[in-house]
């Protein structure tokens, strides 16, 4: 929650919110095959062949297309026992014996115990890469059975038959979190007068203003950014709002849950027409594995570098003897100099100036004790409005200015977190049942829904599993391992990363989260810190730290908490984005300011796309072929142990 410290603004703490329905996760189904199949039995006797012929044809077409759905329910299930460590070389480790995979030979089609028909399907590998994977998936439909049931001496021969072939590809892509200056995966809350979001706002759970009057300023979403030379397109304007407009007063306020007392809100969000509650949640990226940023570092020779010394190369702690954490500080005649992405395994310590482009992706906790400012930053830090034109004329101006992209596994402290007055207004925060991080959340992974949307414990859409005492997470089973996909390191029976109650994707059970997981775990001198640590250390954080850290020039990321007390008469400002599952910040300046970088519109294609951190796309369909003849029909290939009959 963005809060002012009770004592200066004057207002009573949060109330109690509202509950509503637990969002559950839904499984795709075959739908109309067996109504297709049972209609057929009513046909006249004196109905002509042809007509019937026809009828059997749609019929095996309708189990050709549920063996289509199961071989794409076969890649999604792959995908997501593989989506926190690799999800792209999960699907690939299906093809590392041969590029094509029986899946299933002769799988009936079962239908309220009766069986209507059978299905063969196959997998192709055609085509993938680091990021991208494309398969075909080759199914043929049985009126009957299934020529290879027939070749063991099985069944019925097929009264009619069909094969399709559907080319589909997943790929990975900058994450939709980016999208929104403020984002948070719990619950959201503004409370405060004086806190303006040039941009938009988002949570997965609810989202509470607190009857408070922020300024929400909104922003248009695109699906692409691209830059010609010196001049900024914008293409796929999102026209949200519904007014068949395109006139930049779209974007606002969304939550997964409810929105609660935000009628005050100033603003474009204030407009209800703005206002999107109950909305699909919006994953967020997981950096519990960096394995695959430390390739992407290495490939795109990022580094970083004060003083004219490189002091990161692609990775820090990959070597033996290497020291895992990094400590930079930079001035405007000898700034942090930025080149692409790059991944250190341990803790991050950074403030003053930077320049150039790059983000830092790390393993451990990100520590801004002070402010960040670019040296050679956008002119301004939004465009002049929210029109398409004058967003893309500010693109074209500041698309190659300095751009930090700061990511952490675990989370972000700003400010001097050693300071009683910092601890005491963060403990309390971080400790209250409305904040809750604890990994006993339920199916839909956010607290506080056990009552679901109704409100009324008891009824069908509860959220049961919320708050039951036990870490309910999947297993990687035998036939994950007979079809290869389980990740190197991990074993049958050992916790399928992310899956279940498993939120930050690390495979144990996390309570939860308070101060001591904000405290450094080493001293900070020469011997574990990396960059331009002084020679003798330093002996206490405040040293280094402010309570008035209140210009960051940056875009964060954290799988945990966002946790930032500033104090001071200036404003306060996050010049970039703020991404969170839980956000603990407590202002005492006089205004807050959250200003979107418009370099993260247009996801991987815009300016800052290849820095972002990613998630899976939605499988895209690329072909949907009819064939001619089956190509499966001599299937005697041996199915993968586990997967003909073990459905996804």
């Amino acid at each position: 929650m963005i809060v002012r410290p009770i004592s200066e603004r004057g207002k009573k703490g949060p109330r109690a919110s509202k509950k509503g329905s637990a969002l559950v996760s839904t499984l795709v189904v075959f739908v109309g095959v067996s109504s297709m199949i049972y209609a057929t039995t009513a046909i006249s006797t004196v109905e002509v062949k042809e007509s019937r012929q026809d009828l059997q044809s749609l019929q095996a077409d309708s189990i050709a297309e549920a063996g289509i759905e199961m071989g794409k329910a076969a890649l999604q299930d792959v995908a997501r026992k593989n989506e926190i460590l690799n999800p792209i070389g999960g699907m690939a480790n299906l093809f590392i014996n041969s590029p094509t995979l029986s899946l299933f030979r002769g799988e009936p089609l079962i239908d309220n115990g009766a069986r209507m028909g059978t299905y063969s399907v196959s997998l192709e590998l055609l085509e993938q890469s680091d990021t991208t994977i494309t398969v075909r998936i080759n199914s043929s439909g049985y009126l009957g059975d299934a020529p290879a049931n027939l070749a063991m001496g099985m069944g019925m021969p097929a009264e009619a038959s069909s094969s399709l072939a559907v080319t589909v590809r997943y790929k990975l892509e900058s994450s939709d979190v980016f999208n929104y200056s403020y984002f948070i995966n719990n619950w959201g809350w503004f409370y405060g007068d004086t806190i303006e979001c040039n941009g938009n706002a988002r949570s997965n759970g609810q989202f509470d203003a607190g009857n408070c009057r922020p300024i929400m300023a909104g922003q248009p979403f695109y699906e692409t950014a691209t830059l010609n030379g010196t001049t900024a397109s914008l293409s796929g304007y999102l026209d949200d709002n519904g007014d068949g407009l395109e006139d930049g007063n779209d974007g606002g306020i969304y939550s997964g849950w409810d929105l609660i007392d935000v009628q005050n809100v100033r603003g474009v969000g204030g407009n209800t027409q703005n206002q999107h509650d109950f909305q699909e949640q919006v994953p967020m990226p997981n950096l519990n594995n960096l394995s695959s940023y430390e390739i992407t570092a290495i490939a795109n020779s990022g580094s970083i570098s004060v003083g004219g010394n490189v002091v990161v190369d692609g990775v820090l702690g990959d070597d033996h003897g290497e020291k895992e954490h990094l400590y930079l500080v930079g001035t405007p005649s000898d700034p942090i100099v930025l080149n692409g992405p790059v991944v250190i395994r341990g803790d991050v310590i950074i403030r003053g100036t930077v320049t150039g482009q790059g983000s830092i992706y790390n393993g451990g906790n990100i520590y801004v004790p002070d402010s960040i400012t670019y040296l050679n930053g956008p002119d301004t830090t939004r465009p002049a409005n929210n029109t398409q034109a004058s967003t893309e004329a500010w693109l074209s101006t500041n698309w190659n200015r300095d751009f930090l992209g700061l990511f952490s596994a675990e989370n972000v402290v700003v400010g001097d977190y050693t300071d009683k007055n910092w601890r005491s207004h963060m403990g309390g925060w971080m400790a209250s049942n409305l904040n809750s991080s604890s990994e006993d959340a339920g199916e839909d992974g956010i607290p506080n829904t056990f009552a679901g949307r109704d409100g009324i414990i008891g009824t069908s859409d509860d959220d049961i599993l919320e708050g039951d005492g036990v870490f309910t997470v999947e297993y990687y089973s035998n036939a994950d391992a007979a079809l290869g996909i389980i990740p190197e390191g991990f074993h049958v029976g050992d916790v399928i990363p992310g899956s279940g109650e498993d939120i930050d994707g690390d495979g144990v059970f996390d309570g939860q989260s308070g101060l001591s997981d904000l405290d450094m775990q080493d001293h900070m001198n020469t011997g574990h810190f990396a960059g331009n640590m002084p020679n003798k250390g330093i002996k206490k954080y405040k040293d280094i730290a402010s309570m008035t850290a209140d210009n960051l020039d940056a875009t964060f990321y954290t799988n945990h908490s966002f946790c930032y007390v500033v104090m001071g008469k200036k404003t306060a400002r996050i010049n970039g984005a703020m991404i969170a599952r839980n956000e603990n910040i407590v202002y005492g300046t006089p205004t807050l300011e959250i200003n979107h970088d418009s370099r993260l519109l247009g996801g991987s294609t815009g300016a800052a796309g290849t820095m972002l951190p990613s998630t899976l796309a939605p499988l895209e369909i690329i072909q949907w072929r009819r064939l001619d003849e089956d190509p499966l029909q001599n299937m005697d290939a041996p199915l993968v142990p586990g997967a003909g009959g073990v459905q996804p």
